[in-house]
């Protein structure tokens, strides 16, 4: 019998893997912890020094926990300072660009109402000749 057959069909009828690993991890670390326990349980040791044990394995854990909620935490205040980052450096873009713009307006209006007055100055003085001429 073809196991690796029989094994990916049985495993194509279950759902797809989730894209978010938050769940995946959390179980695997409350596994471990649960694991950690119950070994400490059953070891051939007194009471008390399962106590200590149990209660060492869980400071362990709370300060795992701990570093990652740290390094989450900075992973998070990182991306906001390059998000504020790249958002300064639009905005500057843009700002530059919105200048730019006015300038060259400001640039083709001068340009076009000096030659506006000069054609308004021409045709006044041709028809200035005119009236004089006749």
């Amino acid at each position: 019998m073809n196991y690796k057959k029989l094994i990916s069909n049985r495993l194509s009828n279950f759902p797809s893997v989730p894209t978010d690993k938050s769940g995946a991890v959390i179980g695997l670390l409350a596994g471990l912890a649960v694991g950690a326990v119950i070994g400490i349980l059953f070891a051939p040791s007194s009471g008390k020094k399962t106590r200590e044990k149990i209660s060492d394995k869980a400071l362990g854990l709370a300060d795992n926990v701990k570093d990652g909620f740290h390094s989450i935490k900075d992973n998070f205040n990182n991306g906001k300072q390059s998000l504020s980052g790249l958002k300064n450096q639009v905005v500057d873009n843009v700002k530059t660009k919105v200048n730019t713009v006015s300038q060259e307006f400001k640039d083709f209006r001068d340009t076009e109402l000096e030659k506006a007055k000069s054609a308004i100055k021409n045709t006044a003085d041709d028809a200035n000749d005119a009236i004089q001429n006749s």
